[in-house]
């Protein structure tokens, strides 16, 4: 009888030991999660806000804007050289790590297809005002939903489902009103253009983010943050180098110093406003890939979608851009989304949490 209550309390001591090990982790996980989160909407307010200055005093060049999207991949070196403390499972892991040349290959592919995204988002940005912008950026959880479904498994629920057409229709309904008292005259030829090319930069991120997270899990087989920051560093950096070769190739770089010379607030506030904006974007890449990592490819963008319902007050308070009352009427939209999907993962998390509870208790039974 003794020894059957001293196995029992073993089995006790060591259930309470391995409660306590998960708590820990999903304590570090969620902390992580919060800091990725914060990356996300203050670089996609800070990077949003400051390529619509670029535009209103005097910046042109496109390949220059794209370029400050991903400049600021340097900032991230240190830490990718800065060796880190390795456990037995990570040891592991590097013996099934990928080749060089399919490392590369993957970041080439993800970097190319970032080019096109972010000079449609450059040339929407400059179509558009910033509250429009954004709310039509959000479409890429509508589209992330869909190929999150086709290539990484998610599931579709009726909640999601209703997610998906609220999103799709609230960044839809701007296209019916003439943007006049935002930033200067807006015709609707312009207003279409901007609308075309930022919907399809935002089915692009989607993919994107897509294939971002079938790497992780099929070709680099890792979920540390040292992974994050090599998928961060490398895609940047392929960027910014077919950034510049566009540049070069188009022949922008001649204009830089008149563009410089005429920018309103001066030569100093034109490389502070790259600077800052590659600053600003660098941290919204290196938040989308971690909460591609550590959550999913559509819980990232999640926070990207709320993002954009958040820069639009920013947009109003420093920028001066009027808010409409279609704005609201799409914004008010676009919240139900979120909140729609946001209930789904409560859904979801309650119902794995019963799963455990009942797995636990037939254990005891079985006992």
């Amino acid at each position: 009888m003794d020894q059957f209550i001293e196995e029992a309390e073993r089995t006790e001591s060591s259930e309470n030991a391995d409660n306590s090990s998960v708590q820990s982790s999903k304590f570090v996980l969620w902390h992580q999660i919060f800091i990725f989160t914060f990356f996300i909407l203050g670089g996609q307010a800070v990077g949003t806000l400051l390529g619509r200055v670029y535009y209103e005093q005097g910046g042109k060049s496109r390949w220059i804007a794209t370029f400050a999207q991903t400049a600021g991949f340097s900032i991230l070196l240190p830490f990718i050289c800065y060796p880190s403390t390795k456990n037995h499972n990570e040891q592991e892991l590097i013996i099934h790590q990928p080749s060089i040349f399919v490392r590369a290959s993957v970041y080439i592919f993800l970097g190319l297809f970032q080019v096109a995204n972010s000079m449609s988002f450059t040339v929407g940005v400059q179509y558009l005002p910033a509250s429009t912008y954004s709310l039509i950026s959000g479409t890429q959880l509508a589209f992330n939903a869909i190929t999150s479904f086709l290539l990484n498994g998610q599931k579709i629920t009726a909640i999601i489902l209703n997610s998906v057409v609220l999103l799709s229709f609230s960044s839809s309904v701007v296209i019916f009103q003439n943007e006049t008292g935002d930033s200067g005259e807006i015709s609707q030829k312009s207003l279409l253009i901007g609308f075309a090319v930022t919907t399809f930069g935002s089915l692009g991120y989607a993919l994107q983010f897509s294939l971002t997270e079938l790497a992780f899990q099929k070709v680099f087989k890792s979920s540390t943050l040292k992974e994050v920051l090599k998928m961060s560093f490398f895609i940047g950096f392929f960027v910014t180098i077919a950034s510049l070769t566009g540049l070069f190739a188009s022949g922008n770089w001649r204009d830089l110093e008149k563009e410089m010379g005429e920018y309103r607030t001066g030569k100093s506030s034109y490389v502070i406003n790259l600077v800052c904006s590659a600053i600003a974007w660098q941290l919204y890449a290196l938040g989308s890939f971690g909460l591609v990592l550590k959550a999913s490819s559509l819980f990232s963008n999640v926070i990207i979608n709320f993002g954009g319902s958040i820069v639009p007050i920013f947009a109003m308070v420093f920028l001066k851009d009027r808010i409409t009352g279609l704005k609201v009427f799409s914004l008010l939209l676009g919240l139900w989304g979120y909140t729609s999907y946001i209930y789904q993962h409560y859904l979801d998390d309650l119902q794995a949490k019963t799963s455990v509870i009942i797995a636990s208790d037939n254990q005891d039974d079985d006992f």
